[in-house]
């Protein structure tokens, strides 16, 4: 059975599929590919008619859905209900489930928050909590000569963390997944007013001012060698930094607004049926094994990662502690901008979100924001719009 993955971290997926393999004698081949390759090859997989693996590695939330409406993907409501997965993945069946089908099983998921080194930050106080307090922070580092917040936008995506952030902070969660889904117009104020906040940032000079020039990895780099104070990223952060230099890295969650409750992001990995597979009993079977909870704590313990089954156990790493409680206390989560909408409007939209972060520029940004929504989600004879209430 071939199984296609990106390549990180391969030596631990191949660990962990070696017991499949104990247990059933079957073989699991992994066809590794890097996340731009992957992407462009998953349509041609799922195309009719075409070969390739048995189990394809996605993502939950609107990317799978909008795949379901593409491609003649494969339910298994089947395995859903003969190994109660609806009580093992209560929380996460939503992100999963299209038309009335189950589509992936899920195997992992991680946090977002602000990430910096801790002897750094603890030259101008405690890691804020609120919104005031990284204010104040932030301007005792700028004082000093001392980028406060790194932002990497070359490859445009760790843009949209800032949006999806101050959205959830400042409207919530329903608002935030329907504006998502395009029910809301970018010239509604309460979108306004989440730019006005993120503007307060660019406006003070908080920001790195070479951010398109930079990846997320660069500001990695830059925030060990004390150039940069904060940055906005998931827990996949920690892994580029050493294990004998991880004990000088910091965490918070990102700060409150006290206008609603604390909403947080916890994007999720799954895995689905190649619906041109020829070992589809063999492929389910896999599937079933990625979905107990003794396989999702000895994988996610390895990768950094959390388990989604509700009785796996967590790792012992303390990000990975630290996540579990932050989203664990939660009143809800988000998966992350580009999977909580459709993948046409996430092409449009991210890059603008990235050029905001250069120019801030509120008008002109979301006018070509609902420009965007209008041609992606608006139909010619109607469209579905919320206005303040």
């Amino acid at each position: 059975m071939s199984l296609l993955l990106t390549p990180k971290q391969r030596a631990i997926y191949e660990m962990v599929f070696e017991q499949f393999t104990y247990e059933t004698g079957v073989d699991v081949k992994i066809l590794p590919r890097n996340d731009s390759q992957y992407k462009e090859q998953l349509p041609r997989w799922l195309s009719p008619g075409a070969s390739g693996p048995d189990v394809l590695y996605w993502q939950a939330s609107q990317r799978l859905f909008a795949l379901a409406q593409d491609y003649p993907l494969l339910p298994i409501n089947d395995l859903w209900q003969q190994h109660d997965m609806d009580k093992s993945f209560a929380s996460i069946e939503a992100n999963l489930s299209y038309q009335g089908n189950i589509y992936a099983i899920p195997y992992s998921y991680y946090h977002w928050g602000l990430y910096f080194k801790k002897s750094v930050v603890a030259r101008y106080g405690p890691a804020p909590n609120t919104w005031q307090e990284f204010l104040a922070l932030c301007e005792k580092m700028k004082n000093d000569g001392l980028t406060p917040i790194g932002l990497g936008t070359k490859n445009n995506w760790p843009a949209a963390a800032w949006f999806d952030y101050l959205n959830l902070r400042v409207n919530g969660l329903a608002f935030h997944r329907k504006v998502l889904i395009g029910e809301v117009s970018f010239f509604d104020p309460r979108l306004h007013k989440v730019f006005s906040y993120w503007k307060t940032l660019l406006d003070r000079g908080y920001f790195n001012d070479d951010t398109a020039n930079n990846t997320w990895e660069d500001i990695a780099s830059k925030i060990h060698r004390e150039r940069i104070g904060f940055t906005l990223m998931g827990n996949f952060i920690a892994s580029k930094w050493p294990p004998s230099l991880r004990l000088g890295l910091g965490f918070t969650p990102f700060p409150t607004l006290g206008l609603q409750p604390s909403y947080e992001l916890a994007p999720t990995e799954v895995l689905m049926l190649n619906p041109n597979s020829q070992q589809v009993a063999l492929a389910k079977e896999f599937l079933v094994f990625i979905a107990r909870a003794d396989t999702q704590s000895l994988l996610n313990s390895q990768l950094g990662y959390l388990p989604p089954h509700n009785k796996a156990i967590t790792g012992s790493d303390p990000f990975i502690q630290r996540g579990h409680q932050l989203l664990l206390q939660a009143s809800g989560v988000a998966q992350y901008f580009d999977r909580d909408t459709q993948p046409a409007f996430e092409k449009l939209a991210v890059p603008l979100l990235a050029g905001f972060a250069e120019h801030g520029d509120i008008e002109n940004t979301l006018r070509a924001l609902e420009q965007a929504r209008l041609q992606v989600f608006v139909s010619k004879s109607q469209a579905i719009v919320e206005t303040p209430h």
